[in-house]
């Protein structure tokens, strides 16, 4: 009989620590910048209106991922979150499932430590505010993964929904920093060291004329081709523009697409994340001025963190464990 660890997402939440995953999710983008891992393009459908995803990847060390994801604004007046996805975790030799896991968590989580990674490299030194675009979910793991790297001094947050916003302030008081929310993104962004973009918004809301360097933008929403989160005038005012994955981000994302498309980014001079961390990008990028890492996800992520969790959840007991 195959026998199959289920694992919930609050047990992800305890495994899946900044500690441990955010140097495991930088050993898979450099492998995936260097070719060694099998990512094809995930399959993307429109099921009533909603985005769903289906990704795969092997990543070796962490074994083959399969996740199901699914995007449904309208879920935040049914109580409900609006992403949601399960991931399943391969033997890459013998085929045989090893493991079933929550994967809206694992998104969070796995999309936090790859931004994390990005404000490692290229986030001011010094401590600063943190402006917080879009105050839902992904917000909550973005800003905690982020902290481990960047001192924050307050959390400016902008939600179109004023009750997210507040929701939100409590829990950066839980984190002991002081919240202040703001009625616009240009009050959240002037002066602000650290941009984080988690919204669903199709248009812009991290403003070029609003930016003040030094400041490091981390945006993981707008993954359409005809949305944005990033204005074209914060684009031409960057100094380095990284990405997870050059080839994704020119399938899904308005904020690289249009840009390239209008020649007002080169797609040449684009990094990816895997080649920041192995010193490997088209030109040489370090912190300072302004800097983009525009994120739409990659499968080797989920894999990776599903691998990661995987073992540390055989290793501590943890998870149940089921004969199919």
């Amino acid at each position: 009989m195959v026998k199959v660890l289920l694992i919930s997402g609050s047990e992800l939440e305890d495994l899946l620590t900044p500690e441990v995953l955010v140097g495991a999710i930088a050993d898979a983008f450099k492998k995936f910048s260097e070719g060694a891992t099998v990512t094809p393009s995930r399959t993307v459908m429109w099921v009533e209106g909603n985005w769903w995803g289906i990704m795969q990847s092997y990543v070796p060390g962490y074994g083959v991922g399969v996740k199901v994801v699914n995007v449904v604004p309208a879920n935040v007046e049914r109580g409900l979150p609006t992403i949601q996805a399960l991931v399943t975790l391969y033997d890459p030799v013998t085929g045989s499932p090893l493991a079933v896991m929550e994967g809206s968590v694992l998104t969070a989580l796995r999309t936090a430590a790859a931004s994390a990674l990005s404000v490692k490299y290229l986030a001011p030194s010094e401590a600063g505010p943190v402006a917080i675009m879009g105050a839902g979910y992904q917000a909550r793991y973005q800003l905690r993964f982020a902290l481990h790297y960047f001192e924050a001094t307050e959390v400016r947050i902008f939600d179109i929904r004023r009750e997210a916003s507040e929701a939100f302030a409590k829990y950066v008081e839980g984190l002991g920093l002081k919240p202040v929310i703001t009625s616009s993104p240009e009050g959240a962004i002037r002066g602000a060291r650290l941009v984080i973009e988690a919204s669903t918004t199709k248009e812009p809301v991290v403003l070029g004329g609003a930016l003040e360097p030094p400041v490091h933008i981390v945006s993981i929403g707008a993954h359409t081709p005809d949305s944005r989160a990033i204005d074209d005038d914060a684009i031409l005012k960057a100094k380095a523009v990284v990405v997870d994955s050059r080839k994704a981000v020119m399938e899904e994302t308005g904020d690289i697409i249009q840009p390239v498309k209008s020649g007002l980014l080169n797609l040449s001079e684009i990094c990816e994340l895997g080649e920041l961390v192995a010193g490997k990008c088209p030109k040489p990028i370090r912190g300072g001025g302004i800097t983009i890492y525009k994120s739409v996800g990659v499968a080797i992520q989920d894999a990776c963190a599903a691998g990661l969790a995987y073992k540390l959840a055989k290793g501590r007991r943890v998870g149940r464990e089921i004969e199919l």
